[in-house]
């Protein structure tokens, strides 16, 4: 709420009532609200955030421009993450354009499947990010990186998933590093599994795709953050209907007033 008052230059209790006034009514659960933002990006990112309203569990899943850096569309569905969310999302982007070339996301599996069926000649690019949080989990979290062993253990496994431009020279640095500390077998067995998926990006040099997916996860925070204000959601038409108002604030109001 201060990021907002200070961005309009306006009071808190003004910003507060400007929220209440864009409150979004023609949106419903299980509805694909699409931002007017024609035409869609070359480069896409996937995401689901989960939600627990009365402990029943619903997920947010977002289509993200990966050029302009701004959502493309968004639908609320019932249960925990599924397939069924990206394919309304993809469905929906096919009718209106044939162009995208990249999606970035997780590795999750329904999503990597629904990709496949819609955009089987797209480039798929895992998340390097998420794959270092499974090698982050592997070497025993943040009480291992507080010790000597961790400091000098994981910027090397950083350096794979981030600092290479191609997969065979950082499948050879890894190969070299597996030798030199062969008592984290774990760790680099996850790098090696994934590391044609960190490494896709290399397949189209001529675009400038992020290695991570960290622009829809800074999104997900800011909406995780703004939703602290309402202290609590007691349905789930209610929550999409005020991410929509917050999307749509965030993105469509001007900075100025």
């Amino acid at each position: 709420m201060r990021r907002l008052a200070v961005r309009w230059r306006v009071g808190y209790a003004t910003a507060w009532r400007r929220i209440q006034r864009t409150f979004v009514s023609n949106v419903d659960l299980g509805k694909l609200i699409i931002l007017s933002q024609p035409p869609y990006s070359e480069i896409i990112l996937l995401d689901g955030k989960h939600f627990r309203i009365k402990k029943k569990p619903y997920t947010f899943y977002v289509a993200f421009d990966g050029i302009k850096r701004r959502p493309i569309c968004w639908v609320l569905l019932p249960r925990y993450e599924l397939r069924a969310g990206y394919d309304l999302i993809l469905s929906s982007l096919k009718r209106g354009n044939g162009s995208i070339l990249v999606v970035i996301s997780d590795g999750h599996k329904g999503l990597a499947a629904s990709v496949q069926d819609y955009y089987f000649l797209a480039i798929h690019q895992r998340c390097a990010f998420h794959v270092l949080q499974e090698v982050y989990r592997k070497l025993g979290g943040r009480w291992f990186l507080a010790t000597g062993s961790g400091k000098e253990i994981w910027p090397i496994m950083r350096k794979i998933a981030l600092e290479f431009d191609e997969e065979i020279k950082a499948r050879e640095y890894l190969r070299q590093m597996k030798r030199k500390y062969p008592q984290y077998p774990r760790a680099f067995f996850i790098l090696e599994k994934n590391l044609s998926g960190v490494y896709q990006f290399a397949k189209r040099p001529n675009l400038p795709i992020p290695r991570t997916s960290n622009l829809i996860e800074n999104f997900m925070g800011f909406l995780e953050q703004r939703l602290k204000t309402f202290r609590g959601v007691k349905t789930p038409e209610s929550l999409i209907k005020i991410i929509t108002s917050l999307i749509i604030l965030k993105y469509k109001r001007s900075t100025k007033k």
